[in-house]
């Protein structure tokens, strides 16, 4: 059995959502310091890194990460590479699917460890949030290799997802809607009670079929929660 991390690590300078801060890292008694154990404060967004995007981070009265449920984060899930597509993706990039299935999107980034900063304006909400507008930087919308998006869908392929019936979706982007749909995306994906993971770390995974264990923090009435998450391959 081989055990694959595929979640981002926390750190002051990781890539942020356009007006978000970065996490802070704050030691409060340490060992070199002549204390008897070692402790750090976390300050940290919702939306940080690896995340879960329950329906209430768009949906007013919609289920918090608290009440997510479990099997739409862990089980049986499809990686697809669709790296080699520079542009948002489109429903006939994914191809077929079936009703209930996890599927998580590789689209390629520059360089995973680095700040990966959009060249967008700050005024999107912070937290995690999107302009009404549906954009996350104003620009052309071009996602794939050597963008830091990563795999981003058009509101046509979040509606193909919809109807297909699929129960979660994941990217290595950091946000799943294509920077002018974003929005649309978003809500099209939360108002069908799709899952969505967002900030996954995928450079060397192939594409097939593996175990997924995706395990956010149980926030209460979360907006979003940061998440451990594996992906488990049985050996052929």
């Amino acid at each position: 059995m081989k055990i694959i991390d595929i979640s981002r690590t926390i750190h002051p300078e990781m890539e942020m959502y356009p007006g978000d801060a970065g996490p802070q890292i704050t030691k409060v008694s340490g060992l070199d310091e002549g204390d008897s154990y070692n402790i750090s404060r976390i300050t940290l967004g919702t939306h940080t890194g690896t995340h879960v995007d329950p329906p209430l981070h768009l949906i007013r009265d919609g289920a918090g990460m608290d009440g997510v449920p479990l099997d739409n984060l862990v089980g049986n899930a499809r990686v697809l590479d669709l790296s080699s597509i520079n542009r948002p993706i489109e429903a006939g990039d994914i191809g077929p699917l079936e009703a209930g299935e996890i599927i998580l999107l590789k689209g390629g980034r520059d360089d995973p460890g680095s700040s990966g900063d959009f060249d967008g304006s700050d005024d999107l909400g912070g937290s995690g949030g999107l302009s009404s507008s549906g954009s996350l930087d104003g620009s052309d919308g071009s996602c794939g290799p050597g963008a830091p998006c990563g795999a981003c869908l058009t509101a046509a392929c979040a509606r193909y997802l919809m109807d297909i019936g699929i129960k979660t979706i994941g990217t290595d982007g950091i946000s799943i809607g294509a920077p002018d749909e974003e929005y649309e995306v978003h809500h099209t994906l939360l108002d069908a009670g799709i899952v969505v993971i967002e900030g996954l770390e995928m450079p060397d995974v192939e594409a097939g079929d593996y175990f997924l264990v995706c395990l956010p923090l149980k926030i209460a009435n979360g907006d979003g929660g940061p998440a451990r998450t594996v992906l488990i391959k049985e050996k052929e």
